[in-house]
């Protein structure tokens, strides 16, 4: 159970600085065939985490302390529904990622697809931001 334990914080501690810096080193991979193609591959799990922590945050009053996100999240549906709805974005937002890089390597080829991968893979970011702002 302890390494089972120790391999997950490991992955942990590799992954979230990844996931996070990826955005701004998604320029300069793109640039190259190889780049992109790690990008391609990379980007829509590090998206999936922005999704996730973004729609969590933006979705309670963190700002205003403790007890405030505890009201917040009984008055709508508990722990377990505030879980599941972050799930369900975390999820979505990788299969939105990954549409919308088939989507843009189908429809543009060579260098100007891959200066545009970025763009693709973090667009279910902008639409939890957009959902966000029309339901607040």
């Amino acid at each position: 159970m302890i390494k089972g334990l120790l391999k997950s914080v490991i992955v942990l501690i590799a992954f979230v600085p990844v996931a996070t810096c990826l955005p701004l080193a998604a320029l300069s991979l793109c640039r190259t065939p190889d780049g992109a193609m790690a990008f391609f591959f990379i980007g829509p799990l590090s998206c999936c985490f922005l999704v996730l922590i973004y729609s969590t945050f933006s979705g309670i009053p963190w700002r205003l302390g403790g007890e405030a996100v505890r009201q917040h999240r009984e008055a709508h549906g508990g722990l377990l529904a505030a879980n599941l709805r972050a799930t369900a974005w975390m999820f979505g937002g990788l299969l939105l990622s990954y549409a919308a890089e088939f989507l843009l390597l189908f429809l543009l080829r060579g260098a100007s697809g891959r200066a545009w991968l970025p763009v693709a893979t973090y667009s279910p970011l902008l639409l939890c931001w957009l959902w966000r702002r029309v339901h607040a």
